[in-house]
């Protein structure tokens, strides 16, 4: 056979369209590779980064999907420019994923309800909607209160429990209030010390108030020989150490460096229009003094008149006699340039109103032998009120005096009846010991009293001490009783070094500091989170968007998935029929099981929460059944609100350290209970009927969806599988 005239078969050429299609298959690809190693955080600027691009790139892909053998290719570009694209435009997606998911779920519950007339749903919705936002009502108004209390409670635990017993704490002042045993109303004008202010029934109630280097403290009996704080630092006596202290009745003052403050248990019943605005049990500080607030070393409320408060500085003696309205220098001639070391003010024996003043003379600043400084010479002026005597000088006494104080001291028996047991009409403490004076005598030292800076004297005896301890003695036969030791804190072993200090700085400066200013912080708090509401990618703002998208949504929500169907080639729609209806059957199945699992474990959980006693029980138990829906951290989160109302009872007073611990003790087996019982036996029995979905995998698509989506990604990683796993088991059916 003869081959050889016989021309060598032509090979294969290839069509322009097929050239240009590898072309674009070729560049789809080189762009993909950019895409992905640019990334979409740094790209707004890099034009062809721009959206527009891959949704070209995708369009042109589709047009050649049919010109090339290796289609795999395609699908793969394409899938991996989608990706991109919905990485890029997450931002603009999420509210339209959460419109149209929360239409779906409002979709499923609206053709659940057991009503077939349009208007008996309608009603049902519209009352459904009253009790969720009745309920939410009710749960803001007791958070609201809760949270008040919580606010007290924690200032209260910080200064009863943090600073003393972590900075340390000193004494700066003590004063006694006595008053008669009232109900309900306070006496606007006090009766004397030496009166029996109930008669012969009831002996006169002594409230004490201890000043420290951190705040106001009311000591109360407890049981006996047991004393305990209650903490009187709020309002705009925070981070301000205690000089000077006075209290009477409903009312306290307190002298710090930075001013004088006042504080009202009970605003009085005759109180004026300016003080309308306050309330009571909050610090607030006396605005326009005469005097030099930074100077102040004592306070004197007189027991006869309540309405008078004399302020002793550095640089003379004021008075107001309008509850620090106005103010006048007291005296001039006497204690101009004096330093004021302590007023006080009483009914002597004779019956007469007196103010007994403890003054230094001016300290020479530059004296001409470099020599020890020499103790401040004190004198001691009484003044009686009401009479044409002027100032008068008491006998002198040769050590400093740092405090006076005066009255009869009373034992009230067990019937009613008061038996004076001292005649004493001044004491002192000095440098020396505390001193005594009798009726216009000499002055006398008491046996067993060292240095007294702190002094204050009630019917129920006498009260001594100094920066660091204060002691109690009921009669002159008996002995000194400790009454308040200074805690060093369990920073004192380490006070010299610098994080130490810093830590003390920190607590006892700049934590008032900021609670000071916290309503600054508040505004600041609302500003920046208006900031975030109008950033496009902001929490509220996705939530406005997807609200809006779910209201247009829920309303035509069959004609968007009809007018979707439409897009697809009609070659394709039964095929896109099959897969939605595959995965509406599956979604729906979901649904109902997730919904009966939340019912259950919501009543469950709000049972075991009452009868624990955890705060707002019936709202802790339906968030930790709502919790609950969310796979694998869910638990978790729902068992974290339930600690949260727990330090919530805690910081508001509802229960002590040791019932805290207890509860919490319980709330933590509630919870692995509760758990163990819908793992084993709720949520096995409910879902069974539902899409079956291996636990791995769920956790594996919690992980990723909360990387790609955040807590978005979280709720949606179960919906997500199974709309997968739908779509994957009708590819996979004949």
């Amino acid at each position: 056979m003869n081959t050889q005239n016989e021309p060598n078969p032509h090979q294969p050429v290839l069509s322009v369209t097929t050239i240009l299609s590898i072309i674009s298959v070729v560049l789809a690809a080189g762009w993909v590779a950019f895409a992905y190693y640019k990334g979409s955080a740094n790209s707004s600027r890099i034009l062809l980064l721009h959206p527009i691009v891959p949704i070209l790139l995708i369009v042109l892909l589709i047009r050649i999907y049919h010109w090339i053998d290796l289609k795999i290719i395609v699908i793969l570009e394409i899938l991996m420019i989608a990706v991109w694209i919905f990485i890029r435009l997450l931002g603009v997606l999420t509210p339209f994923i959460l419109g149209f998911g929360f239409a779906y779920v409002f979709r499923f519950l609206w053709n659940a309800l057991p009503f077939k007339a349009r208007y008996q749903r309608g009603l049902a919705t519209v009352l459904i909607l009253l009790v969720c936002g009745g309920l939410l009502f009710y749960t803001g108004k007791q958070v609201g209160k809760q949270a008040g209390q919580m606010g007290v409670g924690l200032l209260k635990f910080y200064h009863e429990i943090v600073l003393p017993y972590v900075v340390g704490e000193t004494f700066g002042a003590v004063a006694i209030s006595v008053d008669s045993v009232y109900s309900g109303e306070v006496p606007s004008r006090l009766q004397a010390a030496d009166e029996n202010p109930a008669g012969a029934e009831n002996p006169p109630v002594e409230t004490c108030y201890l000043g420290t280097n951190h705040g106001v403290y009311e000591i109360q009996h407890e049981a006996e020989g047991i004393l305990s704080r209650i903490g009187l630092t709020n309002g705009a006596l925070l981070g301000k150490p205690i000089q000077a202290l006075a209290a009477t009745g409903h009312v306290i003052y307190a002298g710090t460096r930075s001013g004088l403050y006042r504080y009202y248990r009970i605003l009085p019943t005759d109180s004026a229009a300016s003080i309308r605005h306050i309330v009571p049990e909050r610090w607030y500080k006396v605005i326009s003094p005469a005097f030099d607030t930074t100077s102040i070393q004592t306070l004197n409320i007189p027991n006869w008149d309540n309405t008078q408060i004399y302020v002793g500085t550095k640089k003379g003696l004021y008075n107001s006699s309008d509850s620090g309205k106005t103010w006048h220098e007291v005296a001039p001639e006497i204690y101009d340039g004096r330093s004021i070391v302590s007023i006080i003010s009483a009914t002597n024996i004779d019956g007469n109103r007196v103010l007994y003043v403890a003054s230094t003379a001016a300290i020479d600043p530059a004296p001409t032998v470099q020599t020890a400084p020499m103790p401040p010479d004190t004198t001691v002026h009484w003044y009686q009120e009401g009479a044409s005597l002027a100032w008068n000088l008491l006998p002198p006494i040769t050590h400093p005096v740092y405090a006076l104080a005066s009255g009869t001291v009373k034992i009230w028996s067990e019937v009613g009846n008061p038996s004076q047991v001292s005649d004493i009409e001044l004491y002192a403490g000095t440098s020396n010991g505390l001193y005594q004076l009798h009726h216009r005598g000499v002055w006398r030292k008491m046996e067993g009293t060292a240095t007294t800076s702190l002094l204050a004297l009630a019917p129920s005896g006498i009260y001594v001490g100094n920066k660091t301890s204060i002691l109690h003695r009921a009669a002159l036969t008996e002995n000194w009783q400790p009454f308040a030791t200074r805690k060093e804190g369990i920073s004192y072993t380490y006070r010299d070094e610098p994080i130490i200090q810093q830590m003390r700085t920190y607590l006892t400066e700049k934590i008032p500091t900021i609670a000071q200013t916290s309503s600054k912080v508040v505004t600041e708090g609302v500003q920046v989170a208006g900031s975030i509401a109008f950033g496009f990618g902001g929490f509220l703002a996705t939530m406005s968007l997807a609200f809006i998208v779910f209201v247009y949504a829920s309303q035509s929500f069959d004609d968007y998935l009809r007018s979707f169907i439409m897009l697809v080639p009609e070659s394709y729609r039964e095929t896109a029929k099959t897969y939605l209806r595959e995965i509406d059957g599956n979604l729906q199945q979901f649904l109902k099981g997730q919904v009966a699992v939340i019912a259950i474990v919501s009543v469950i959980s709000c049972v075991a929460y009452s009868i624990i006693g955890v705060p707002f029980a019936l709202v802790i138990g339906l968030l930790a059944g709502i919790c609950n829906a969310i796979p694998t951290f869910g638990p978790f989160i729902g068992g974290g609100f339930a600690y949260i109302a727990m330090l919530m009872g805690l910081a508001a007073g509802d229960f002590g350290v040791v019932d805290f611990l207890i509860r919490c003790a319980f709330v933590l087996g509630a919870i692995l209970g509760i758990q163990t019982l819908d793992n084993s036996l709720i949520s096995p029995k409910i879902m069974s009927t539902a899409v079956d979905v291996d636990p791995l995998l769920i956790m594996f698509a919690v992980i990723v969806g909360a990387a790609v989506l955040g807590f978005w990604g979280v709720l949606l990683a179960i919906p997500i599988i199974v709309v997968i796993k739908s779509v994957i088991a009708v590819s996979q059916s004949p």
